[in-house]
């Protein structure tokens, strides 16, 4: 249970969406490989996000970092402009 808490937190930490200001998001790792008894640590997370329903198609939005929390710090840059 304590990683449902973690995935939580993290999620808390990730600014809203500057384009819909909802929908979905979710954490991925990415390049992970099978190395006979287990996953390897993975290669970058990545932020995913998918826009609220809005007219239109839907797009997925991704941030990727080395780790979970440069995936986030680049998530949450904004232009000052």
């Amino acid at each position: 249970m304590q990683a449902e808490e973690e995935k939580d937190d993290d999620l808390k930490r990730l600014l809203p969406c500057p384009f819909c200001g909802g929908g979905i998001t979710e954490f991925h790792d990415n390049g992970r490989v099978w190395a006979g008894t287990k996953y390897s640590d993975p290669i970058s997370v990545s932020v995913r996000h998918w826009c609220a329903e809005a007219p239109g198609p839907s797009r997925m939005i991704e941030r990727i970092g080395r780790d979970k929390k440069q995936a986030i710090e680049r998530w949450n840059m904004r232009s000052n402009v």
